[in-house]
């Protein structure tokens, strides 16, 4: 599959690009992301380089991800990361610290969501999480998730190990 844009709220869904590479490095090492995420650990830019050069490629063309840098405008900075993985939908998504706080998840997760109900066949967009991770929960809320309880998450932690996460659901719209 080709990469396609998504632009709603203000805000620009669009290929990750080599020069993104510094700021998802500089990003990646917050310690939020040692605590609640399983990226390396100590990231650095080499795991950036490769994250945009070669896994969101991959991805798109196999069709099992669909990857998106977010941006205010098609051509501004990076302020965090937003995926979909296929057939599952399970969505991921971060944001740099300095971008938290504003509401731009909630909205990229609603254009995700929308895009993958019109794309695909999914029956549901999936989203967990370690348990602890206040801020993704309240961003699914906001954007019409129910919340499903714990349970061991379906992606595994940094070691390969399971990871227990809360865990929400968007089912498709009825028609």
């Amino acid at each position: 599959m080709e990469p396609f844009e998504l632009q709603g709220s203000g805000l620009t869904l669009n290929e990750l690009k080599p020069a993104d590479a510094p700021d998802v490095a500089r990003y990646c090492a917050d310690p939020v992301f040692e605590e609640f995420m399983a990226t390396p650990w100590p990231y650095t830019l080499a795991d950036a380089q490769s994250f945009i050069e070669e896994y969101a490629p991959q991805a798109w063309a196999e069709g099992s991800e669909w990857t998106w840098a977010i941006r205010e405008d098609a051509h501004g900075p990076l302020l965090g990361v937003i995926g979909i993985r296929l057939p599952s939908g399970m969505l991921g998504y971060w944001l740099g610290e300095p971008h938290r706080g504003r509401r731009i998840m909630s909205a990229c997760v609603d254009l995700v969501s929308a895009a993958a109900f019109e794309r695909t066949d999914i029956p549901s967009v999936g989203w967990e999480a370690r348990i602890g991770n206040v801020g993704s929960l309240r961003t699914i809320e906001r954007s019409g998730f129910t919340y499903t309880g714990e349970a061991v998450g379906k992606i595994p932690g940094r070691d390969g190990g399971p990871i227990q996460s809360w865990t929400a659901r968007l089912d498709r719209p009825q028609s």
